[in-house]
């Protein structure tokens, strides 16, 4: 249904009839309660809160909380991902059948590895209520900068693994990609609950849309990582020797990265930066990026190293991409006075 409607003014307010159809279809009258949010695009969300409720995919939802109907086992890891990262406090599932109870636990119970303060409340008689427990006062800032040190010290750490055999080294790095992702899908949260349950000025709204795509990049940078880990680990596993003067090569270009990593991305909130060395060092992850690659491309044309090492000299060329994604992004953080302000 669209129709169009003429805001009136009554007294110094501006005001606009709600639709008829829609206030009888929720059971709304004068007094009701209703939540109203602001989407990306500027349009006006608005949502019974009383005697209403707001029909969802795959469930039903009253203010912050969500119910989830749920018919097979395997439904509910999306289910719980995108009620989490939407925002909501309290997911109900509502088991079509005692039998899956079993299964619908065992899914929930590796999912929580990946939500952070996502816990089981209560159980019933063919129901599960979850509650996410995790305080949202953190500052946003802290949590993205954890998260940037977190993916560092994993392409940094399985460089060494590989540089000194260390098998162990590496599997603790893959370990660490479940961390990452933790603080990922938090942070998404945190963002998301923000645009969608705040009134933000337009300033404030394009800062945490820039921080959405930012910790993406970082994000991925942490997948590359763990490949770059999985690489290690494969190629001490089966006794490979790659050639020692690829290897100084590649921990060069790493070394590169990690100077911009360390001195731009990682104090980012911390420091302002001239364009002229923004620029620079978007130029020196495109040439790591592109030098990386047609090593890689030598290397397979030789045959003088095994496929896994190529892998993980991939890995590393897309961390360099990543960075320069990230950095691209960062005009709009750091010359805050320029953009925000």
């Amino acid at each position: 249904m669209k129709k169009i409607y003429r805001l009136q003014g009554i007294g110094g307010s501006i005001y606009v009839a709600l639709p008829r159809e829609w206030l009888r279809r929720y059971g709304l009258d004068k007094g009701s309660a209703v939540e109203v949010s602001i989407d990306i695009d500027g349009s006006l969300k608005i949502i019974p809160l009383e005697k209403g409720v707001k029909e969802e995919v795959g469930g039903l939802r009253r203010g912050n909380e969500i119910e989830v109907f749920v018919e097979k086992p395997e439904e509910v890891y999306t289910s719980l991902l995108s009620a989490y990262l939407r925002g909501f406090d309290v997911i109900t599932l509502r088991l079509s059948s005692t039998s899956i109870e079993r299964e619908v636990k065992n899914v929930i119970d590796s999912t929580k590895d990946l939500l952070l303060g996502l816990e089981i409340v209560d159980i019933g008689t063919n129901y599960i209520v979850l509650k996410v427990l995790a305080s949202e006062d953190t500052e946003l800032d802290s949590l993205t900068k954890n998260l940037r040190k977190m993916v560092r010290s994993m392409y940094i750490d399985s460089l060494i693994s590989l540089e000194a055999r260390d098998i162990e080294l590496a599997k603790a790095v893959i370990l660490r990609d479940r961390d990452v992702n933790r603080l990922y899908f938090y942070i998404t949260r945190v963002i998301r609950k923000k645009i969608h349950t705040q009134i933000l000025e337009p300033k404030t709204l394009l800062k945490l849309v820039d921080s959405r795509m930012l910790i993406k990049f970082v994000e991925e940078i942490g997948d590359e990582a763990k490949n770059a880990a999985i690489a290690s680990i494969e190629i001490i596993s089966r006794k490979l020797e790659p050639d020692p003067n690829y290897v100084e090569i590649v921990k060069k270009y790493v070394n590169d990265i990690d100077d911009i990593y360390r001195n731009i991305v990682m104090k980012a909130h911390e420091k302002s930066i001239d364009i002229a060395e923004l620029r620079h060092s978007m130029k020196i992850c495109l040439t790591t990026r592109d030098s990386l690659k047609h090593m890689r491309i030598r290397i397979a044309e030789e045959r003088s190293a095994s496929y896994w090492f190529t892998e993980f000299v991939k890995s590393y060329e897309n961390i360099a991409m990543n960075v320069y994604d990230i950095l691209s992004l960062l005009p709009f953080e750091l010359t805050s006075s320029m953009i925000y302000e």
